[in-house]
């Protein structure tokens, strides 16, 4: 759930008419859209800041594997290179799983976009209700 923060004080209207209740809710519509904008913003950037460095490490973990490949051909020990090389591309395959899947599952503003629809539906009302009470 998206956390609020004010952009202004809250302000008493002196006049509590549609056009001033209607400000309200947009200046709420505002900042709720921002609130959730930064998470989702913040929640992507944390994604690539742990795939950026899990990718580097996936290709250095596959430079040592192949370094443990040919290092029997030249009588050199082997299996440090297996373990290192394995244990990183296992961790560095982990943290890119996470991302990918951090990335496609990203919720969109959609209590945003619910709360623009309460308004407009609102908005109607009143502006029915000020017509047939005329």
């Amino acid at each position: 759930m998206a956390v609020v923060r004010r952009i202004h004080a809250p302000e008493r209207p002196e006049h509590d008419g549609v056009f001033d209740r209607l400000t309200r809710l947009v200046q709420l519509e505002l900042e709720l859209g921002l609130a959730e904008t930064r998470q989702l913003l913040v929640s992507a950037l944390v994604a690539l800041a742990v795939a950026v460095p899990a990718a580097v490490a996936l290709i250095a973990s596959i430079v040592v594997l192949l370094a443990a490949a040919f290092a029997p051909v030249f009588g050199a020990r082997w299996e440090h290179l297996v373990i290192s090389g394995g244990g990183v591309f296992l961790l560095s395959a982990a943290g890119l799983a996470w991302s990918a899947f951090r990335l496609r599952n990203l919720r969109w503003p959609e209590e945003t976009l619910t709360s623009i629809e309460e308004t407009w539906r609102w908005l109607g009302a009143q502006l029915k209700s000020r017509l047939t009470s005329k």
